[in-house]
């Protein structure tokens, strides 16, 4: 959990600070030392730390002042330095915005390390990301395993392809994890904030930028400075949202809004969508270049459908943790339930999946699971087939016959699509 946040050590005792440099870093932390707290005011914004860690004994500028200036500059939590002595003095910094002191000499590096978890635990930095293990996450779609495992060794921007509910965000988060970046793991989606609002969650803003911004924040790019930023939705954005991301996507710079100082950024970008970005260029509806700039590795994350032969493993997983979560006996389901979830269609996928699960759980009287799926939820077999062949029919004549494009139109593999055109007889 260290690993996702970045500590900043303000300290003129050179070898007190290369010390708890050394702590931190040996447990994951980025850190960042400055001996002169005038430098450390001039630099710490480009850095974005989670964290600072202050003397408050400082021959230019005490602790308190130091804190003072800095919170001007970055939105973060301050920790200050303090002899036995100087207590009291420890208390005024923390009037003055300090979350917390440590005394030194330190009374061991654990209780250190302690301190700093805590805090940071506070700052909602520590997150740990849940998964579900890859033999579970990938079931079925090992060719997507291949992609991922390949692609989260570089920095290339990815855009995750697939129909809702089949586990984009999961995917990202693996991808993050497999790349062994330090920084965090930063979401946002971009269809579930206001128009007004997304372009202050990305980029952040300096203090009165307008009206209500009494102080700096920072948006999800600079938070995933070191590490990955998805971004959920992405066709979601506005065209004026559209060409500033893409800035980011070519320049790797940014500014904060009312900002005039050009921050860089080394975050890595996923991006993920359930619709057809290239139907959305032909409409107006979303920039060309930003397309291709996104579309440079895309991976499509085929339907719960098409897993169908996984599809009791995945369901016997979340049975597992459902139950722990709602603290009830771990049950299997009933051989009528096996076969009442591998004849259903899912159109809501693995998160609909887990819904009916919890559902049928929480209703559990018997020594097994039965599952009851509503009949107007329910299609049959013979319309589900018509209308995938008249989806296939449809992509084909849009994209010329151009098989590869076509499996990206209907958020399915290249693989699958060859499939189902001989099971339908349209070669």
């Amino acid at each position: 959990m260290s690993d996702s946040a970045r500590i900043v050590i303000v300290e003129d005792d050179p070898s007190f600070a290369s010390f708890l440099k050394t702590i931190l870093e040996e447990e994951g932390y980025t850190v960042k030392v400055f001996n002169d707290p005038q430098i450390a005011l001039k630099n710490i914004r480009n850095f974005s730390p989670h964290l600072i860690i202050t003397d408050l004994k400082m021959p230019k500028m005490d602790g308190i002042e130091f804190i003072e200036k800095a919170e001007d500059v970055v939105n973060t939590e301050f920790i200050v330095i303090t002899a036995y002595g100087t207590i009291p003095t420890a208390v005024e910094a923390i009037k003055k915005g300090a979350i917390d002191y440590i005394t030194k000499p330190l009374s061991s590096p654990e209780e250190f390390l302690k301190r700093i978890e805590k805090v940071l635990k506070k700052g909602h930095y520590s997150e740990e990301l849940e998964l579900p293990p890859y033999e579970i996450l990938f079931a079925g779609i090992e060719e997507v395993y291949q992609m991922v495992k390949e692609v989260a060794k570089t920095d290339t921007t990815v855009i995750l392809y697939g129909e809702t509910g089949t586990g984009k965000t999961a995917i990202a988060k693996a991808i993050h994890i497999m790349s062994g970046k330090k920084g965090a793991f930063v979401e946002i989606n971009c269809a579930s904030i206001p128009e007004t609002l997304i372009e202050s969650e990305l980029f952040g803003y300096e203090k009165g930028a307008f009206s209500g911004a009494i102080k700096q924040k920072s948006g999800k790019i600079e938070l995933a400075q070191n590490g990955t930023l998805f971004l959920d939705e992405i066709g979601e954005l506005t065209p004026s949202i559209q060409a500033k991301f893409l800035k980011v996507l070519q320049d790797k710079s940014f500014e904060r809004i009312g900002g005039l100082q050009t921050l860089k950024t080394n975050a890595r970008f996923i991006t993920a969508t359930n619709r057809d970005l290239k139907q959305l260029v032909k409409d107006g509806k979303f920039r060309e270049d930003l397309y291709f700039r996104l579309n440079v590795f895309p991976i499509t994350i085929p339907p719960l459908r098409e897993r169908r032969q996984h599809i009791t493993k995945i369901a016997d997983y979340l049975i597992e943790r459902i139950s722990k979560k709602l603290e009830k006996e771990i049950k299997k389901l009933s051989k009528k339930s096996v076969e009442t979830i591998k004849n259903y269609s899912f159109p809501g996928n693995i998160r609909e999946l887990e819904n009916i699960l919890e559902r049928a759980i929480i209703l559990s009287k018997t020594e097994e699971i039965e599952i009851k799926i509503e009949k107007e939820e329910e299609l049959d077999e013979n319309n589900i087939k018509s209308l995938e062949k008249k989806a296939i029919i449809e992509a084909l004549k849009k994209t010329g016959s151009n098989k590869k494009l076509a499996a990206q139109l209907l958020g399915i593999s290249l693989r699958t699509l060859y499939n189902k055109i001989k099971e339908f007889g349209l070669e």
